[in-house]
């Protein structure tokens, strides 16, 4: 369990946490050491990027008008790679940036309420001292926050933290879900999903178009049991095995080129697409034509769903038996003649269609 103490700190002690999740699937995001959190070319580069959130506006605007409340405290832990005691925030980095935001406008001569000005001059926070392993603390708290919890990240976030928490923190499914009050199979399914998008990145040929907005993607794949046994999917190594109809898929989803040297956009762009394939992977034609790179997606779409509607008779055929054979005594019993004719009429047209069948048959 992590002990948390209260205390109070001035806006300038406080560190935003260039690492953050809500930042890992923006464009150009790298990874900043740890031992760097404190310079202000890094500390700029994550102030900036929170800046870019439409909801900063209202959060900065919100303390503008009210002051700063202090119903949900920031959360931080001690940095150690300052000459000066500084504290890095786990939870709460938009909070601060509306602050630093304010005192910005403020440093630049907008006529800012002094009551406010009051408010922010030392913020309330919980310091965080561990008795667990400190990421693990970290990765709990942000999982209830952003993952469980009423913030909630995108998809990529939210299984990026489930991967992180089961292989670097080497915890097990179980315990993942258990922190993050999630299901075991939601926290199974986020992993594997965020495993699929990593064997894509890592791809010699592909790797430079994985972006996490792709994360749906393999979300919906990895769920999909006909996708998952055309792509080989493997449980204990995490990972498509076969490559060749992983080649198929990539070049589905990703830019390519024509003849002519063109760009042709990806033939797959949304989830529900590849909700999809669960229709066209089984049908031969189907899977031809969404293969071919000269034809569109709706047109192998189009060619499954007019297969099954061309065997829709089996249905109707079975439901009609299904129906006769549950008549019981009574229903025999107060059998109209209309309803006599009905049966005798399908009965008529079965010999026929099995006439006609044995024709065709004896024609070939």
């Amino acid at each position: 369990m992590a002990i948390l103490e209260e205390g109070k700190f001035a806006p300038e002690f406080l560190l935003l946490d260039p690492n953050n999740y809500r930042f890992q699937d923006l464009e150009g995001f790298v990874y900043a050491a740890e031992d760097r959190f404190h310079e202000e070319s890094v500390q700029k580069r994550a102030y900036l990027r929170l800046r870019q959130e439409e909801t900063l506006q209202a959060l900065k605007n919100s303390i503008l008008r009210n002051g700063y409340i202090t119903v949900e405290r920031i959360v931080v832990r001690p940095y150690a790679h300052f000459t000066d005691k500084r504290w890095i925030v786990i939870e709460g980095n938009r909070r601060l940036a509306a602050v630093k935001w304010i005192i910005e406008d403020h440093g630049a001569g907008v006529d800012i309420p002094q009551d406010v000005l009051d408010s922010i001059k030392k913020l309330p926070v919980l310091i965080a001292e561990q008795t667990m392993p400190d990421q693990i603390f970290r990765a709990s708290l942000m999982g209830i926050r952003h993952v469980s919890g009423t913030k909630q990240w995108g998809g990529y976030q939210r299984a990026k933290l489930v991967a992180s928490m089961r292989d670097d923190l080497k915890l097990e499914a179980t315990e993942v879900a258990e922190r993050l009050a999630m299901s075991a199979t939601e926290v199974n399914r986020r992993y594997r999903a965020f495993k699929a998008l990593q064997q894509m990145q890592n791809d010699e040929e592909f790797g430079g178009y994985a972006k996490p907005s792709m994360y749906p993607l393999f979300h919906e794949a990895i769920s999909i049991q006909v996708v998952k046994n055309w792509l080989g999917w493997n449980d204990d190594t995490s990972e498509f095995t076969n490559h060749d109809a992983l080649f198929e898929f990539f070049n589905l989803i990703t830019p390519s080129e024509d003849e002519e040297g063109n760009t042709k956009d990806q033939k797959i762009t949304t989830y529900l697409q590849v909700r999809e394939l669960r229709s066209i992977l089984p049908k031969h034609e189907s899977k031809h034509i969404l293969l071919d790179p000269n034809r569109p997606f709706q047109e192998a779409l189009s060619a499954a769903k007019m297969e099954e509607l061309s065997h829709i008779w089996v249905v109707e055929v079975s439901a009609a038996i299904r129906s006769l054979e549950s008549m019981g005594v009574k229903d025999l019993k107060t059998l109209t003649d209309e309803d006599a004719g009905l049966i005798r009429k399908l009965a008529q047209v079965a010999n026929e269609r099995l006439s006609d069948h044995q024709l065709l048959k004896t024609a070939n």
